[in-house]
């Protein structure tokens, strides 16, 4: 008889990482960028992450927080900031996205594919 469990899907591939990252960071701008997140359920600080990202570098954080809605903030080389409300669950459309582009910064709902 069949199993009706889904499908387990390897630790290591891409597709279980998007499938349970809570937050995603990459950096697609040509230059070494330091990023600084808070993240908030309510008004507590739920966590803190500090990044050093290399041109093209990304990193996420996977099983982070529990399925709800947080206030992300963002600041770029301590001088751009970025504050936006995501909604976090298992699928990779309900991830915190920080995308930074053109010295710029972006905090979005869900994983856009990166471009090889």
């Amino acid at each position: 008889m069949p199993s009706k469990s889904p499908k387990l899907l390897s630790a290591n591939s891409e597709q279980w990482r998007l499938a349970h990252e809570d937050l995603h960071i990459r950096n697609t701008s040509d230059t070494k960028h330091d990023v600084r997140i808070e993240i908030y359920d309510s008004e507590v600080c739920c966590h803190t992450a500090h990044y050093q990202l290399l041109p093209g570098q990304s990193g996420c954080s996977v099983n982070l927080l529990q399925a709800g809605c947080y206030r992300v903030k963002a600041v770029l080389d301590r001088q751009h900031e970025s504050v936006a409300a995501v909604t976090v669950s298992d699928e990779p459309e309900r991830t915190i996205f920080v995308h930074i582009q053109n010295d710029g910064l972006t905090i979005k709902e869900g994983v856009t594919p990166s471009r090889p």
